[in-house]
């Protein structure tokens, strides 16, 4: 039988009966699907054969439905591939917290709606399960969550995310590792284990460990399957073979299901409905209901199975009991009705109604959990929208084959055209009509392959975009196309089509082409047009009347007769009346550089333009612009395609969901995949609006539609909580440690404040909303010490930080589902600084800083008291310094005048014999040997001073040295009738001194003695030996020579004695005024004493006796003195007499021949020329005068004259003084010594500078004799005879050399220097007018290293390289100008100078005169010769 009943007719109680009475096995399930499709299809069709076949027609119609429009799949499957350890669930079961808890047969899953945890048994970790089969979770009033496996229960810490086993133990203490099977909280908190094998114990938590004994109830089973407390504290005890247990309270024991028929007839579970009711599941006899007055369990018919296999049931609520089959899903029991009915429940990924349900749970939210064997668990939400989908990943649904969907288009007929990728197109129809489906075929009227957009013109013809085969019109009914060729002004064929549509009259379709810009086809005649473009983007300009940009996305022809362009770079607006492109908004481009995707015009006028920024509407009246992004709450900033009306606002598919904006509010409301799209990836373009309100959007993975009114949203407030804390990509726990502290004291979740070491100042907070069906659709918020909100993406649950300075941060948080926000949550983390840079570090930082400032500043109070101190010292310093420099200056002043005295008071005492004459002549003498002394004293301390005086130790006998220097004192003594006494304590002590030196201690001591001690008065010397046994064995004082130096006369105050020492000081008072001395006596004992590695020091001759002593103790023996300060001597030790003036020091000395002095005065055609240079008149007069006698002399007052005079007439000897104006001595002699034609000459320097150094310099210059003032005359006139009679000798031993050379034939031998001299004198001679003649040329031609050829030049010719081949070359140039044939600049070229003043300077230098007075000189000569001859 064929009824055909039309929807619209049927009165909804009239159908509901007609079901009702026809089909009463089916009334809840046909009445659900009715009544949601009659909003679908105008006419049932039913088809009733017999009823026998009622069933399967029933089912064959609503297949037929659901194959062509169906539900989108409004379940969440979790399963192994993506999330869960294993398929087979044993228990769902959602903690206090909230969080969702899967025991499976393979491990334990945590599900906290931002991911999966997975638990597992670890080899070796206590801490982990101890099995993997876990069978029953539980969380007791108190908190404490236990896990059952099938080898041992634990307790669950959710604070360290570890589990601590609770063993359940034999009588031995050996643990029986029990299978737990259910666990129950009675109402009195008694917790209640119970295991399959092993019995029922009873579990006490709370205290430091748990207890767990068994359970005295009587219940004669050891295996429990399963435990239940009614309202009345009967306690229900499932066992396995035994039937069921009731035990009331007051112990008595009722048992149920009694008989071999039920002994494996397993209760698998009992529950209670909200009327009190208690029902029972049977494995293998369905669902029972307990009669509380008859005491027994009466069962529930079930029409579609009567012996229903049951895993488990559960009270959901609203009057109905889920129950869960194995292979036959889930059935609903209706308290109400009292009727077993298929469930509302239909998936289009599989087969629901031959699932095996083990577990069924319903969460906080109410969203339901089910258990599903071999699949996962399967999350139905509480509340669903009504998107519907059609696609591949329906098995129910799929009429369009699985390439994603390009183009919409539902013509006037009411057909449903899907333009697909690489699959042709789709053609959906209603009215129970076959869908159609043109593939691609190669043909040339075939439809294309591609397609990216459909369009029906106002005469309903259908167009084609295809970005491949180019424009198409396809005749709906065969799929035929006829193809229009589009051409591009190169005449160039262009395919790339975007996107198409028609002006409102239907006069134009507009084509819009990727690359190739606009085109209009007149759609009556059939002729296309191209828009004007610019040739390239150099080109642009904003005011031409041409299309911006070729590379055209979208179109949108307006009501106000607009065409709008979305390009690649930017929005245009051809004003189609007039044909202008910029008229609209003054130029021919808005929004430059944003891609415009897709384009919508709402009921107001209004523009909207989806881009890849973001979404930007455009009033329509003037013209402003506003832009929407992901911060203002959209999903994707990519828009691809725009829907919508005034009343349900717009709908926006996006590269990531879809999103219902307010136009009005500017809020977002953003579903995803969860929610029942198709997918979260939408094409561009992709959607249309149908007649009857449907939006219909395309996809990657079919299509979704949906009308905006029953799309409704529950907008509740989410929860934010903290589901993980990272650091470094790892977890957080409580006991976890950073640096030396814990970083939290709580589970993470509840904890509010973390406290991290420097080392760990990166890491990532995980948020959750525990939305656990659609998570993506929550966005999370944060802020950072009050800081601006920051959005996360939606979907996105996790903020990374790095590199946080230490210090405390307050970070708050919220969610956003819809437009509903979650209350703030705030955290404090804490960032420990490193140790060096903690509060006590920074605290001893400034205790130390101001440490360090108060000793920087006492340290610069110091040091400017001891700057003011050093700068008192400096300046005596300098005071003692000027002193010292201005007695040295004087002393260099004394000794010329000293030579004119000495020198003729020598001469005086040797001829006058007169006895009167005499005495005054030895006064005279002795007062400049005193002045001499001091001098020479002054010298002493300025070597000592600049580290330059060094002692030369010899061995002596110290008692007669000490007597011999007592005689001196004899005259002195006699005359102030002094008595001096000498005392020993032996007659000989032998000690290590240096003579020289060593005197001038004990003269200066014995000086002062006498000096300071009035007249009858006594000094006393004393010398003795000891040994100090305080100094270490190898002290130089151990063993030691005491000298002590006392007299009676006036003493010295205590105050006084430590500045004695000191140079220039003077003791004043009123006794010592008349004896003022200089103050440099003592001072250079002490440094002598210091040299001979002793010390002095001064005293009070005690007992109350007048005057004072000195003592002096010197080392005994030799073994503290250096090797090099050994004066090595064959002779016997002797002692040295004072010297009383300086001998003359000459370079070389020379033996003086006493026949030259007998001879008599020189005859005078044999008298030498000696030169005298001198700027003393009266001392240069005083040595000509002395010398005239033996010589011809010659004087000059400075270098300068003298070395004029030189090079003039040269002398046979020079006498010169060092210290000179104009040129001094020293370079004096270096010039002469530079000169080749007079370096020969015999150079005597005299000088009034004393120290050795200046000693060193004058013989480093070439001097042959240094003589110190004052001088001997005679001294000066032996070694100036010596050193000429030392020149002709020399002189005569050549010429007689040379004169033998010539008569004797003598075989030649030459030496390597002469061969090395022979190649470098060829080189110079043919090279000698080359000025490019060099020292490496010589070096090169020679073959010889540069500096070794130096080294040989100045061994050989006591000249270097360059002075050789100048004074070679100048020696030429003499030759040349003497010859007169050649002018002086020719003579110059010739010899190698590039110069000619060069040349002049250093002819000069050499010769003394200039070139042309050289010349000139020359031609005087000839005429004199001419004259002659």
């Amino acid at each position: 039988m064929i009824l055909f009943i039309p929807s619209q007719v049927i009165p909804r109680n009239v159908t509901h009966h007609l079901l009702y009475v026809t089909f009463p096995f089916y009334k809840g399930v046909f009445l659900h699907i009715m009544f949601a499709r009659i909003s679908v299809f105008n006419y049932f069709c039913i088809t009733i054969a017999n009823p026998n076949v009622i069933m399967k027609t029933l089912l064959s119609i609503l297949f037929l439905f659901f194959a062509t429009y169906g539900y989108s799949q409004s379940e969440k499957l979790f399963t192994v591939d993506r999330e869960l350890s294993n398929s087979n669930i044993n228990q769902i079961y959602q903690a206090k917290d909230g969080v969702i808890w899967i025991a499976t047969e393979d491990g334990l899953n945590r599900y906290d709606g931002a991911k999966f945890s997975v638990y597992k048994h670890k080899e070796g970790n206590d801490s982990s399960l101890v099995d993997n089969n876990v069978r029953i979770l539980f969380e007791d009033s108190k908190g404490n969550f236990l896990v059952g496996t099938q080898r041992g229960l634990q307790l669950y810490d959710p604070a360290t995310d570890l589990f601590k086993e609770i063993p359940i133990l034999y009588q031995t203490g050996i643990n029986m590792s029990a299978h737990i099977s259910t666990i129950l909280e009675r109402k009195n908190g008694k917790l209640l284990i119970g295991t399959s094998g092993h019995g029922i114990y009873s579990l006490t938590l709370g205290g430091t460990e748990p207890l767990i004994k068994e359970a005295q109830l009587p219940v004669p089973s050891f295996f429990i399957t399963y435990l239940f407390e009614d309202q009345n504290e009967n306690l229900w005890v499932s066992t396995e073979g035994k039937g069921l247990y009731r035990i009331d309270t007051s112990g008595q024991i009722y048992h149920y299901f009694i008989g071999k028929e039920n002994a494996w007839n397993i209760v698998t579970s009992i529950c209670l409905d909200e009327k009190g009711n208690i029902y029972a599941s049977n494995i293998n006899k369905g669902i029972f209901i307990y009669d509380q007055q008859k005491d027994t369990f009466t069962p529930i018919s079930c029409p579609i199975l009567p012996a229903l296999p049951i895993n488990t049931i559960y009270a959901a609520g609203q009057g109905k009991i889920y129950i869960g089959t194995i292979g036959y899903g889930i059935k609903v029991y209706d308290i109400y009705t009292q009727k077993i009915k298929e469930s509302e429940f239909s998936f289009s990924t599989f087969d629901f109604n031959k699932a095996d349900v083990h577990a069924i749970t319903k969460d906080r939210a109410g969203n339901l959990w089910l258990g599903i064997n071999g699949k996962g668990v399967m999350l139905l939400p509480a509340t669903t929208n009504q998107f519907k989908y059609m696609g591949y990943k329906s098995v129910t649904t799929n009429k369009i084959g699985s390439n994603s969907i390009k183009a919409v288009c539902k013509d006037n007929e009411g057909t449903l055209w899907l333009g697909t990728a690489n699959d042709g197109i789709y053609g959906i129809k209603g009215k129970n009509k076959p869908s159609l489906h043109f593939e691609h075929k190669e043909t040339s009227n075939s439809v294309p392959s591609t397609i990216n957009h459909i369009h029906q013109t106002a005469d309903g013809r259908l167009w084609l975009a295809s970005p491949l085969e180019g424009l198409a019109e396809m005749d709906p009914k065969t799929g035929l196309c006829r193809y229009y060729k589009l051409q591009d002004h190169h005449q160039n064929e262009v395919k790339n089509i975007s996107y198409l549509t028609s002006d409102k009259n239907g006069e134009r379709l507009w084509v819009a082409v990727m690359g190739g810009g606009v085109f209009y086809i007149d759609l009556k005649t059939g002729k296309v047009n191209r828009c004007d473009t610019f040739e390239s983007g150099k080109e642009y300009q904003e005011n031409y009347n041409v299309l911006h940009n070729r590379w055209v996305a979208s179109l949108l022809y307006t009501r106000n007769n607009k065409l709008y362009i979305g390009t690649y770079d930017g929005l245009g607006c051809l004003d189609v009346p007039t044909m202008n492109f910029a008229s609209t908004y003054g130029k021919n481009r808005i929004f430059s550089g944003s891609i415009i995707l897709t384009l919508f015009e709402d009921e107001q006028g209004d523009i909207w333009a989806g881009t890849t920024k973001g979404l930007i509407h455009i009033d329509g009246k003037n013209g402003s612009s506003k832009t929407y992004t992901t911060h203002d709450g959209l999903p994707n900033n990519t828009i691809c395609a725009i829907q919508g009306n005034k009343q349900h606002g717009l709908w926006i598919s996006t590269n990531y969901g879809i999103t219902n904006m307010d136009p009005e509010t500017g809020t977002f409301i953003n579903y995803y995949a969860g929610n029942g799209l198709q997918g979260n990836e939408f094409s561009k373009n992709a959607a249309c609006t149908d007649k009857d309100g449907y939006l219909i959007f395309g996809g990657i993975n079919g299509i979704t539609f949906f009308r905006p009114a029953e799309i409704t949203t529950e907008v509740k407030k989410p929860e934010v909580r903290i589901a993980d804390f990272y650091i470094h990509n790892k977890a957080v726990k409580k006991g976890t440690r950073s640096g030396n502290h814990e970083v939290i004291e709580t589970a993470v979740q509840e904890a509010s404040r973390f406290r991290l070491c420097h080392r760990d100042n990166s890491f990532s907070i995980e948020f959750s909303a525990m939305e656990f069906y659609n998570p993506e659709r929550i966005t999370y918020l944060y802020s950072m010490n009050g800081a601006t909100w920051m959005a996360l993406a939606p979907g996105v649950n996790r903020v990374s930080f790095s590199d946080l300075a230490p210090g405390t941060y307050h970070f708050r948080m919220k969610a956003k589902d819809y437009t509903a926000y979650s209350e703030e949550k705030e955290i404090i983390i804490q960032i420990d600084p490193a140790w060096w840079a903690s509060g006590w570090a920074k605290l001893i930082y400034i205790l130390l800083t101001l440490s360090i400032i108060g000793f920087i500043v006492m340290q610069v109070h110091h040091r400017y008291r001891m700057h003011q101190k050093m700068l008192q010292h400096i300046h005596a310093e300098q005071i003692n310094e000027a002193k010292l420099q201005f007695f040295i200056n004087i002393s260099h002043e004394i000794r010329t005048p000293m030579s004119l005295i000495i020198s003729p008071l020598q001469q005086l005492m040797a001829k006058d014999k007169d006895a009167e004459c005499r005495k005054l002549y030895s006064t005279i003498q002795r007062n400049a040997e005193r002045i001499l002394q001091l001098v020479n004293q002054l010298m002493d301390i300025r070597k000592i001073d600049k580290g330059q005086m060094s002692l030369m130790f010899k061995k002596a006998e110290i008692v007669s040295f000490t007597r011999d220097l007592l005689e001196t004192f004899e005259q002195q003594t006699r005359v102030k009738k002094l008595d001096l006494k000498f005392h020993t304590s032996a007659p000989e002590i032998e000690m290590w001194i240096d003579p020289k030196n060593f005197d001038k201690i004990i003269l200066n001591l014995l000086s002062n003695a006498c000096k300071f001690t009035p007249e009858n008065g006594q000094v006393e010397i004393s010398l003795s030996t000891g040994e100090d046994t305080h100094l270490p064995k190898n002290a130089p004082l151990r063993r030691y020579v005491e000298f002590t130096v006392a007299d009676s006369g006036i003493g010295i105050a205590s105050t006084e004695r430590e500045h004695i020492f000191e140079r220039f000081y003077q003791i004043r008072n009123s006794q010592n005024n008349s004896n003022i001395g200089t103050g440099i006596g003592l001072h250079l004992t002490r440094s002598l004493v210091e040299l001979h590695y002793g010390n002095i020091h001064v005293e009070d001759n005690g007992e109350g006796k007048p005057g004072s002593r000195f003592i002096i103790r010197l080392p005994l023996g030799k073994g503290h003195l250096k090797k090099e300060e050994i004066e090595e001597t064959t002779a016997a030790d002797t002692i040295i007499n004072i010297p009383t003036a300086e001998p003359a020091t000459i370079a070389s000395p020379l033996p003086y021949d006493d026949d030259e002095e007998a001879s008599g005065k020189v005859r005078a055609r044999s008298r030498r020329h000696v030169l005298v240079v001198e700027d003393d008149e009266e001392i240069r007069h005083y040595i000509c005068r002395e010398l005239s006698n033996d010589f011809y002399m010659t004087e000059c007052s400075n270098g300068k004259e003298a070395l004029a005079s030189i090079l003039s007439h040269t002398p046979d000897l020079i006498i010169s003084d060092v210290m000179m104006p104009e040129m001094d001595g020293l370079t004096l002699c270096r010039k002469i010594r530079q000169n080749v034609n007079i370096n020969y000459l015999p150079i005597i320097l005299l000088t009034a500078r004393t120290s050795e150094e200046d000693n060193l310099e004058g013989l480093d210059t070439g001097a042959d004799a240094y003589l110190m003032k004052p001088f001997s005359i005679e001294l000066l006139r032996k070694t100036v005879l010596n050193l000429i009679r030392r020149r002709e000798q020399l002189r005569n031993a050549f010429s007689g050399r040379q004169n033998q050379e010539e008569q004797i034939s003598i075989p030649e031998v030459k030496s390597p220097d002469d061969r090395l001299m022979e190649r470098v004198m060829r080189v110079i001679n043919e090279n000698l007018g080359n000025p490019a003649l060099t020292v490496e040329m010589i070096s090169t031609e020679v073959g010889i290293s540069r500096v070794h050829l130096h080294r040989k030049l100045k061994e050989l010719t006591n000249q270097t390289t360059q002075q050789l081949i100048r004074n070679l070359r100048l020696k030429q140039a003499a030759t040349l100008l003497a010859d007169k044939r050649h002018s002086i600049t020719e003579v110059a070229t010739l010899t190698g100078f590039t110069h000619p003043t060069y040349f002049a300077t250093a002819f000069r230098e050499m010769y003394g005169i200039s070139p042309s007075e050289y010349m000139e000189r020359h031609i005087g000569q000839d005429k004199t010769k001419d004259g002659i001859f």
